[in-house]
């Protein structure tokens, strides 16, 4: 059954059920258990494999699909400091990743947050770094390095970086780089002396 509880002109004022199920739910506030489960805490956003760049990506229940769009999003934001959360999976991204300054990027387990390029951006950096940022708790992969250019580092100072308080911290990071050529003997291409930095 289908049921419409409410307007503009007619509101609930309180509504106890004990399950509700519906592919759409519409309302201001949701209270479950005594939590309120629409409240936005405010300078926190969120990405997930599942998510989507066109959500508000600043609740866990609709995070955004990359880290790139929540960097441009908490880029954005009018309250410093903002602290993007990523959920366990692998995210292949347009890099590089530039994060502004008072950012903190915080993956949920390093075991379980991969970040890789596209494989347009394999010899690209991958994090450009301002004063006041951190980065927790993922693992960096499948990326190399490029002489020509000099790029292909995991972590630099993003051009003409600032720092006014304390330097970037990264904690609780793994990086596994690569080269550009690999065999049965050297999967990781090791051998080609190209591997990222």
């Amino acid at each position: 059954s289908n049921f419409d509880l409410g307007s503009a002109t007619k509101r609930w004022q309180s509504i106890d059920a004990k399950s509700m199920f519906g592919e759409l739910t519409l309302s201001g506030d949701i209270t479950v258990d005594s939590a309120q489960i629409t409240l936005r805490q405010g300078n926190m956003f969120y990405v997930a494999e599942n998510g989507d760049d066109s959500n508000v990506g600043d609740h866990p229940q609709g995070p955004f699909k990359t880290i790139k769009h929540a960097l441009s999003a908490s880029d954005a934001s009018s309250g410093q400091p903002v602290t993007i959360y990523i959920f366990p999976g692998g995210y292949e991204e347009e890099l590089p990743l530039v994060v502004p300054p008072n950012v903190s990027i915080v993956g949920e387990d390093y075991r379980n947050c991969f970040i890789r390029p596209t494989s347009a951006d394999q010899s690209k950096d991958v994090f450009h770094l301002n004063g006041e940022t951190s980065i927790q708790n993922l693992t960096i992969k499948d990326f190399y390095y490029d002489s020509i250019n000099d790029t292909g580092y995991a972590f630099r100072f993003a051009p003409n970086t600032i720092v006014s308080t304390r330097s970037p911290y990264i904690q609780n990071c793994s990086v596994i780089t690569q080269g550009t050529t690999t065999s049965a003997s050297d999967p990781r291409g090791f051998a080609s002396g190209d591997a990222g930095k």
